[in-house]
């Protein structure tokens, strides 16, 4: 669709990340999803903003539809944002510390438990819960007083992108990760099994809709291939 990403073993990905934890300026991560590419196939600006973070890699497996996703996965290739929680895993000092601005505070604890199961040494020096209302002065104020390694990001897409590229020179952090779109991806790795589904039998079946979401991938994948077949035709007229 006329969007560049990233494809790069996982080996690279945490070596590239420890490298961009050792420089003096913010490096920005994004992981794409199929609504990303779609926006920015359609909106040239909304592109601009994509390219200039210094990855762009498939949040999702469904962006890799044409592709043979077990292949890619058993050569240890980044296939979705599930990458973030092996990078944690792979931080060369593991007493890093990480801040977290989501557009919903369940969505904060919700990665606290995830960030924190991946790298028991992380510290999560802060967090904070977007909306409009707050001034992004005071947003921004609040996260370089902590002066976090990482900056974890999960709003809205195009709300995203824009305040994170708007405020890339002002932001006192060594690495931005953006996961938003992608996010419930992590979020349904922290649910667990109700009772309740154990007891009637049910914990496999709720495993595999709930927390490995087999039916949200082969729907989604399959609504991808459509769109990039319209992308196509366009393309062609």
């Amino acid at each position: 669709m006329g969007i560049e990403i990233d494809m790069l073993s996982n080996d690279v990905f945490i070596e590239k990340i420890n490298t961009y934890l050792n420089d003096d300026k913010l490096d920005v991560i994004f992981f794409a999803s199929a609504d990303i590419l779609n926006r920015a196939a359609e909106n040239e600006k909304y592109h601009e903003l994509v390219d200039r973070a210094e990855l762009f890699l498939p949040g999702e497996e469904a962006l890799l539809t044409n592709y043979k996703i077990d292949i890619l996965k058993d050569a240890g290739m980044v296939v979705s944002c599930k990458s973030f929680g092996i990078m944690l895993e792979n931080l060369q000092k593991q007493d890093r510390t990480i801040y977290i601005v989501t557009d919903s505070g369940k969505d904060v604890e919700n990665l606290r438990n995830y960030c924190k199961k991946n790298q028991p040494e992380l510290r999560i020096i802060g967090s904070c819960v977007y909306s409009e209302e707050v001034e992004d002065a005071a947003m921004v104020n609040e996260i370089n007083s902590c002066i976090p390694d990482i900056l974890l990001v999960d709003l809205k897409i195009g709300v995203q992108e824009s305040w994170i590229m708007e405020h890339a020179n002002l932001l006192n952090s060594k690495l931005c990760v953006a996961i938003g779109g992608v996010a419930q991806i992590i979020m349904a790795e922290e649910k667990k099994i109700p009772s309740w589904i154990r007891k009637i039998g049910l914990a496999g079946i709720y495993e595999k809709i709930a927390i490995e979401r087999i039916p949200q991938k082969f729907f989604k994948a399959k609504f991808f291939r459509k769109r990039i077949d319209i992308y196509n035709t366009k393309k062609d007229e």
